[in-house]
């Protein structure tokens, strides 16, 4: 197990957003989080990355590293996007030579041209902008990576293109991850396991493993799970829009 939330709570102002919540996450596992806008996915992920401590409950880690890739790519406006896939790299003490070296196997992973490398965020499209992201944390060789909805604000094109490349970087490093996404679709072609939290029920309504392996399923097996899901009340608020924050 590299991962364990157990019986976590936790509220803001006041307002309970989820109680006694009980998540795993195995050694090469992608699970994906999924629920309606203001159920607390985000937060789920945070407490989970240790970005926020928990009200109740507690979180046990196993691994040694871990990376976390945002919906914003959160790049430094006054680094290259070379020195921003290196920026843990240098954080972590690694010698400039072998940190860039390592940068730039990275970027050739995610699809950067090398003439990229060398612009600032500025200069980068927001698709290459958020390629540089996933390159700046797959540039550590993390144990675990937490996606917090990370392929929103791009084109349907280039989001199937990004959910391969981490497809293919969870098959090739053996990472796991807990990938945040309000997007069933995409959370049956990326992952091994969905868990579904409830915005009323305040906590998780399903655990399912997904059939087959990501990178496997063709596009005929995920508009049939999907479909098979639509009509399970597990996943009644993702289809009926759930509640506003």
């Amino acid at each position: 197990m590299k991962l364990r939330l157990e019986g976590i709570g936790h509220a803001f102002l006041g307002r309970t957003v989820f109680e006694g919540l009980d998540l795993s996450l195995d050694p090469g596992e992608v699970v994906a989080l999924i629920g309606p806008s203001g159920c607390g996915k985000t937060t789920v992920l945070q407490i989970a990355a240790g970005l926020i401590d928990p009200l109740r409950g507690r979180v046990r880690r196993a691994y040694q590293r871990h990376a976390v890739v945002f919906q914003e790519a959160r790049l430094l406006p006054w680094m290259t996007a070379r020195d921003n896939i290196a920026y843990g790299l240098r954080v972590a003490g690694a010698r400039k030579k072998p940190r860039l070296g390592i940068a730039e196997r990275r970027a050739r992973e995610v699809g950067l041209h090398p003439n990229d490398l060398d612009k600032f965020p500025i200069e980068l499209s927001g698709g290459m902008r958020q390629r540089a992201a996933v390159a700046r944390a797959l540039a550590i060789d993390p144990d675990v990576v937490f996606f917090d909805e990370p392929f929103t604000a791009v084109d349907v094109g280039l989001k199937r293109i990004l959910q391969d490349l981490v497809i293919e970087a969870a098959a090739r490093e053996h990472f796991s991850a807990l990938f945040v996404t309000h997007d069933l679709s995409e959370a049956v072609r990326v992952a091994h396991r969905l868990v579904v939290l409830s915005g009323h029920q305040q906590g998780i309504v399903a655990d399912r493993v997904i059939a087959g392996q990501p990178g496997q399923r063709s596009d005929r097996d995920i508009f049939e799970i999907v479909e098979a899901w639509s009509r399970d009340p597990a996943f009644t608020e993702l289809f009926d829009g759930g509640r506003d924050t």
